[in-house]
């Protein structure tokens, strides 16, 4: 782990500053709490999500960001225990090894458009599947795991996961997409859903969306999330409003990290704050670090309004109008490398930047266009327009004293180390929350069913799960590649139901075990 002290603009920043043994050393003792080292890097939690917040506040968690700690791990064998498991009220560790859509087929004008057919019977249009709506709980985490024969982890297409006024989450290594979800012929361009024989509606299509509006943006919040090691992406657009976000944040919710994720082909990216009111003391505390914009042929890289940002070691390639820091937004800007970018980082429509001009930790550019002034590009391309810039004094450590930064790496090092750890399926992480993948558990998956808190389920034809059947003898745990149920004549049947079958269990060593079971 690299724990070299780093000065930023005369004051020390994080983790780094010199002025005090006695916090460096307590410091020091964070990086080993749950610690994953791979090639000697940390990648545990860091930044603001790692933080417990200010005490006597909604937002106060002491330990910082757990997600489901202290709850079962549970493997989610389709899209069903999904959504059942991250909306049930318990807490969960919920691991999925397998690409995941809602498998029901519905037909559309156009992938790159979306719009569903009137004829729903495959005479017209292309085939897609429905989309779906996850609303997840607090005390939640999901983990992916790395195919070993793709090297990819699982990837949830035409899946919204929102955070609706939650606290305590954490997504880690999983590809998210809405690459040809559908949408009405009219109205807004929304997710439809097939729910108990009817289309229904059921909300933006973003990948993943943060807000606190429930009742009221004014008293509601959220917070304490980590998004760590994904993949966002959707591409194949008609126009920049096919799709919506893909990774957004709106309202009061403070304290999350977002780290070594890989953001590419799309348009608007990442919106903080959905409009210019949506500005208001101590909002929205993001630590945003090695993450990798490639593609982006719009905007949004975030685009910041309110709120404090730290914004350290990320890259963008071939992108368009970047990180857009807007009115009553604050960020701190340290070695982050843009390549072809048309306008990477701006602050001059109404916020302010702290930047780390320290020989190695600055910024750098190479073949850009609009650049904050007193930069050139490394390479000679010719400039544009120079960009303003308003300072600020603003380091993470004011917001939160105990304020901790893993490894913050030198500018010119960003591209290589991003493209080889960015991005869902480049480190394994699974082990980290278990040693064993678990088999699927159908008594839990009925027990998360009845416990649900921030939504339904709905089965494998869209229609909502009220009772599971559950096992008499569950005989197995251990690793599981595979599950399958056959009636007693050998019918192999996809969800069993009330009676007796023949369960097969292959594990990860591809040993077989039989046994029968009954569904009551």
């Amino acid at each position: 782990m690299n724990l070299e002290l780093k000065p930023m603009s005369g004051v020390l920043c994080s983790c780094r500053r010199l002025f005090s043994a006695a916090v460096f050393v307590s410091c020091l003792s964070c990086f080993s709490v749950n610690a994953q080292v791979i090639d000697g890097r940390d990648f545990s939690i860091d930044g603001f999500a790692a933080v417990d917040g200010n005490a006597g506040t909604n937002h106060y968690r002491a330990g910082g960001t757990t997600g489901g700690a202290g709850g079962k791990v549970v493997y989610a064998a389709n899209f069903s225990q999904l959504q059942a498991y991250l909306q049930a009220k318990d807490p969960y560790i919920v691991i999925v090894d397998k690409d995941m859509t809602t498998g029901i087929t519905c037909y559309v004008d156009g992938l790159d458009t979306g719009k569903l057919c009137d004829a729903q019977d495959g005479s017209q249009g292309v085939a897609t599947t429905y989309g779906e709506r996850i609303m997840v709980a607090p005390n939640k985490t999901l983990i992916g795991v790395v195919d070993p024969t793709t090297g990819k982890a699982p990837l949830f297409s035409r899946i919204t996961f929102v955070m609706q006024c939650v606290d305590n989450i954490i997504i880690r290594n999983c590809r998210f997409t809405m690459n040809g979800v559908p949408v009405l012929k009219s109205g807004e361009n929304k997710i439809v859903a097939f729910r108990n024989g009817v289309q229904a509606e059921v909300g933006d299509p973003d990948c993943i969306g943060i807000q606190a509006d429930k009742v009221s943006a004014k008293t509601d919040w959220g917070g304490h999330i980590w998004i760590d090691h994904c993949e966002f992406f959707n591409g194949n657009a008609a126009s920049k409003d096919r799709y919506d976000g893909l990774l957004d944040c709106k309202n009061n919710v403070q304290w999350m990290t977002f780290s070594y994720n890989h953001f590419h082909n799309h348009d608007k990216s990442c919106l903080f704050g959905k409009g210019d009111t949506d500005v208001y003391e101590n909002c929205r505390t993001i630590s945003f670090h090695h993450n990798f914009f490639e593609n982006i042929e719009g905007s949004r890289l975030p685009l910041q309004r309110g709120g404090n940002l730290h914004f350290y070691n990320n890259y963008m390639l071939g992108c368009q109008d970047g990180w857009d820091v807007r009115p009553g937004a604050v960020g701190c800007l340290e070695a982050s490398y843009f390549e072809n970018t048309k306008s990477p980082v701006r602050s001059d429509r109404g916020g302010s930047l702290n930047v780390n001009k320290i020989s190695g930790y600055d910024v750098i550019y190479k073949g850009c266009n609009n650049l904050m002034e007193g930069y050139t590009n490394t390479d000679g391309h010719k400039i544009s327009k120079n960009y303003p810039v308003t300072s600020t004094n603003w380091t993470p450590a004011q917001s939160a004293s105990s304020y901790r930064v893993n490894t913050l790496d030198k500018t010119a090092d960003v591209p290589e180390l991003l493209k080889k750890y960015a991005g869902a399926g480049k480190i394994e992480i699974y082990k980290t929350y278990t040693d064993n993948l678990p088999g699927e558990d159908i008594n839990e998956f009925a027990h998360a069913v009845k416990d649900k808190l921030t939504g339904d389920a709905y089965d494998e034809d869209g229609n909502k799960i009220t009772d599971v059947p559950t096992a008499i003898d569950d005989v197995f745990s251990g690793s599981v590649a595979n599950t399958a149920y056959y009636t007693l004549d050998g019918v192999r049947v996809n969800a069993p139901e009330k009676g007796v079958y023949i369960r097969k269990i292959s594990d990860a060593q591809g040993r077989e075990i039989v046994s029968k079971i009954v569904m009551r």
